[in-house]
């Protein structure tokens, strides 16, 4: 469990460490780095169809303001109205065989196993209503469109 972030989806048990790594990963990773422009290029392609269907008069994306700098799109997270509307969403889009998960979630204050804890405003506001949207390689331009449809129906309809 402590190697697996410390904990498993949503629930949080100890402070946990990114320690999955192994000489196998980096030897896929440096099998892969030959490629690395190539899969960054699809990552901009697909974060861009996204920025075009999904509704963000309704949505949030994350913004940079930090001069000189950008996205990696290794995610594509987005921020919805409320944590219901989140939930709602993350449901009608399971039930479609399509998995999103809780991005930052919950607000690293809020663990139960950490003292002394602070309130973060902020945080605490953006980690119930924020969602990694699926983002990868080979992911068809079809289903990005399809995410984007289900998404934009069903908030709407809020």
């Amino acid at each position: 469990l402590q190697r697996m972030f410390g904990h498993e989806g949503d629930e949080h048990y100890l402070a946990g460490i990114n320690g999955k790594s192994s000489e196998f990963h980096a030897a896929m990773g440096l099998c892969i780095l030959p490629k690395i422009d190539i899969l960054i290029q699809r990552r901009i392609e697909i974060a861009a169809l996204y920025n075009q269907n999904l509704n963000f008069n309704i949505l949030e994306k994350p913004v940079c303001y930090l001069e000189n700098s950008f996205f990696n799109n290794a995610y594509y997270a987005v921020v919805f109205k409320n944590e219901p509307q989140l939930l709602k969403i993350i449901e009608i889009l399971k039930n479609n065989g399509i998995n999103i998960r809780r991005y930052f979630y919950p607000s690293l204050n809020k663990l139960n196993y950490l003292k002394d804890q602070n309130d973060c405003p902020i945080s605490e506001d953006i980690s119930v209503r924020v969602a990694s949207l699926p983002s990868y390689y080979d992911l068809p331009n079809e289903d990005i469109l399809r995410i984007c449809k289900i998404i934009n129906e069903n908030i709407i309809n809020d």
